[in-house]
């Protein structure tokens, strides 16, 4: 709204410049001598003007006859002897219908002076877009018009075919993983099918080839259980250097001795990683049970 007061007031003030007289080298071109109304078709405009002015088109006016400036698309300037030749490309649009015969004017300001110039009329034949014998009334809308084509019978057979493949998928998933978790944390048939060994030294031979630290360990229990027995001391809960010299107070060195040496032998073995050989270990073994006789 701004913009069109602005361009009416301009109008105006154009129209109160004084005339300038078209020379014969203005010239006004059309790139169409028809159109529909509001159809833009392109203009171009030649001005001849003094070196130093400035050209503009002034739309607006009566001159113009119901044909609107829609916009300069290029303005080249043409310096010869006689001045400068403007060439002004422009976008209009007629609203009247009929042979429109219009004459766009141009305002040519130097300085503080500006010159309102009317150019050579052109004529246009503007079509109108109605039929002659059209009703100027507001028509209803087409109704809608239905799509051939219609849902494939085979998509809900698929949906739920699909759907079954997917459970059967999900189920087959989780019976893996539940047989892989069974493997994984599951005992070993190996370990659970292996014997009891009993805390005795028969028990200590039938793992003294295969398990040398729990033979030896438990030779050593035995040993302790049945001097703790024998001599009412806390076997168990003393070292081979105490429990050796609370025997050879007692006064049985000699068997103080054996019982030292033995479970020296089975200090080495469980806490130092020492591994005799195997006629070693017997003889050991054999040692035990002279020490757990004799004690008995």
């Amino acid at each position: 709204m701004k913009r069109t007061a602005l361009l009416v007031v301009a109008a105006m003030a154009l129209v109160a410049l004084p005339a300038r007289v078209s020379r014969a080298d203005d010239s006004v071109a059309l790139s169409q001598s028809s159109s529909l109304i509001g159809e833009h078709i392109l203009m171009e405009v030649r001005v001849r003007a003094p070196a130093g002015a400035t050209v503009e088109l002034t739309p607006g006016t009566a001159s113009w006859a119901g044909v609107e400036l829609v916009g300069v698309d290029s303005v080249l300037q043409i310096p010869d002897a006689d001045g400068v030749l403007w060439l002004i490309e422009a976008r209009i649009a007629p609203f009247l219908p009929g042979t429109v015969e219009f004459a766009p004017t141009v305002a040519v300001v130097q300085g503080s002076d500006a010159v309102n110039t009317s150019l050579p009329p052109v004529v246009l034949d503007v079509v109108p877009s109605l039929a002659p014998d059209a009703e100027l009334v507001l028509t209803p809308l087409a109704p809608t018009v239905e799509i051939e084509g219609e849902e494939s019978p085979l998509l809900k057979p698929a949906i739920v075919v699909g759907l079954a493949l997917g459970a059967v998928l999900i189920a087959g998933l989780i019976w893996l993983i539940g047989r892989w978790m069974l493997r994984r944390f599951a005992k070993d048939p190996a370990i659970e099918a292996t014997p009891l060994i009993p805390a005795t030294l028969d028990g200590a031979e039938q793992i003294l080839d295969s398990d040398p630290v729990g033979a030896y360990r438990l030779m050593s229990s035995v040993v302790k259980t049945e001097l703790a027995r024998r001599y009412g001391v806390r076997a168990t809960a003393l070292t081979t250097t105490e429990l050796q010299r609370r025997l050879e107070t007692g006064g049985d060195r000699w068997q103080a001795r054996l019982v030292g040496g033995l479970l020296q032998e089975c200090d080495s073995v469980i806490y130092a990683g020492y591994r005799p050989a195997t006629e070693r270990r017997y003889a050991d073994l054999t040692m035990a049970r002279e020490i757990v006789d004799v004690a008995g």
